[in-house]
Formats: C-alpha cells, structure tokens, sequence
C-alpha cells in the first residue's frame, strides 16, 4: 500500500534526527541480518501468539521506523499499519512491507485520525525510553485500541549496561521491572497483563562490551555496536537466544534479569 505523508517532521525539527547517514546504514543492515533484530522479532511474534493475537489480528505500530518489525509480522498474516515520523525511513518500510499501510505522522501530536479504529493490538517496540512523557503516550496509544484489545511494546533494560551507545540513541532510560511497572500502572483503561525479561544471556557479554566502550569514549560505539557480526558467531548467538526463549517460562520463575523487557496492558 501507499505511505501516507502528511503531517510527518519537518527536516528542520529538532527530533528529526536521521542525518549520519553511516549510524542509518548500519542500522538498516542491522535490522535485516543481526542475530537481535531477528531474534527480537521472533520473540515478538511468539508474545503475540501466547496472548491470543493471531495472523489476521489489525495490528498499529506506533514509532515503526524503517519496518523490520512489522514487514516480520506483516509476512506472519498480521493486518498491518505502522506510523512514524521520518519520511526516509517509512520508505524503507514500505519496500520492506509492501502489503502494509504506512502513515508519516509526528507522534507528539497523536494520531487522531486513528483513534476510531478499533485495533486489535496497538505496539511500540522500543520507542517509549526516548520520551520525556511515556506514559502521556501510553494513554494516547489505548485510544485507537478496542475494548479487549492489547496494547504491547518492548524497552532496553538494566541501567548496569548504561553507556555511550544509549545516549547516542537518544535514550533517556534503561528500564527495570520496577520502574516500568511504575510507568504503567495508573493508566486510565487499562490494566497490566504482563512483564517479563528476554535477551538475558546476552547480558555478560553487553555489560563487558558497554564497559570497554564507556573506558574508551568511542565517538564510533553506536555504529560499530550495529555491527553484524560474522556469520558463525551471529548464528550461534541467534541459536543461543532462541534457546532462551524456549525455556522463558523456567527463566521468569527464577526472576533472571535481561537486557530488555516486553510488557503487555489490556484495555478494559
């Protein structure tokens, strides 16, 4: 389908804030061959499952970027619509998912020509550590979603592996539990289904990398963190957080903390 381009930032924006054309290129490979990219996405095809949103199920993802998420669950028969502010990249999208519809919008002023739509799940996969107001976002995002439906997205987790590569990202916080609980409890319409961590196994590693970076200062952390790795170690490593995942329920009784966390509200 057509991407949609009115009411997208103006390039002069201050959040329009795409111009190292080396962080983008690294990050649009990233997405279509690094072990996380893909792991996170079968991670959240999975969570969708579990929680009853099948292929088929009307699906918006708010803060879609450059749709390696949502051209994955566009394949999987997810009825699709992805919203983001950067006009460039929802043209990446769109070639990525050409059955899906795409709408250039800046987030800060909502989406009220949304909010009639009775969406199945309503999603924003890393986009709410960016914000000064997550929860005023939250609150916009329950709006497009019907009664019953469910509101999802994923978080960096763990302030211990804080370090330059976030603040190049343009991250305000890395998540625990306890302080996204915080962020989601009390929304008006809404209760808390679930929070649970993944990519555990990969925290010694990235609490190693991220200190060794930190001691450095590298200017290049952001770019050369996206870097994929070769391809026997970025197999074994997809190979290793699959494994994860499949013994999540075990690992979510032993309170194992991980390097992100996905939670899950219904609307009442």
């Amino acid at each position: 389908m057509a991407c949609t381009d009115r009411g997208g930032l103006a390039p002069d924006d201050p959040a329009f804030d795409i111009s190292d054309a080396a962080d983008v290129e690294a990050l649009l490979r990233a997405e279509d061959h690094h072990f996380w990219h893909r792991a996170r996405n079968h991670f959240i095809l999975k969570k969708l499952r579990s929680l009853g949103a099948a292929p088929g199920a009307r699906l918006l993802e708010l803060g879609c970027g450059a749709g390696c998420v949502a051209a994955e669950l566009s394949r999987a028969g997810y009825d699709i619509t992805g919203v983001e502010g950067h006009r460039a990249l929802l043209e990446v999208a769109r070639r990525r998912a050409p059955r899906a519809n795409f709408l250039c919008r800046d987030l800060r002023s909502g989406v009220p020509d949304l909010e009639r739509e009775a969406f199945d799940v309503v999603a924003l996969f890393d986009v709410i550590e960016h914000l000064d107001e997550p929860r005023k976002a939250l609150a916009s995002a329950l709006r497009p979603l019907r009664k019953g439906g469910l509101l999802v997205g994923t978080v960096p987790a763990l302030m211990a592996l804080w370090s330059p590569i976030d603040e190049h990202a343009g991250h305000k916080i890395r998540y625990s539990e306890r302080t996204l609980r915080e962020v989601l409890s009390g929304l008006d319409g809404a209760t808390v289904v679930e929070i649970s961590s993944f990519f555990r196994s990969l925290v010694p590693m990235m609490w190693a990398q991220r200190r060794m970076i930190g001691r450095r200062g590298d200017a290049k952390a952001s770019v050369q963190n996206l870097s994929v790795p070769p391809w026997p170690l970025n197999a074994a490593l997809f190979a290793l957080v699959s494994l994860e995942h499949a013994l999540a329920p075990l690992l979510d009784r032993r309170a194992i903390a991980g390097a992100s966390l996905w939670f899950a509200l219904k609307r009442q």
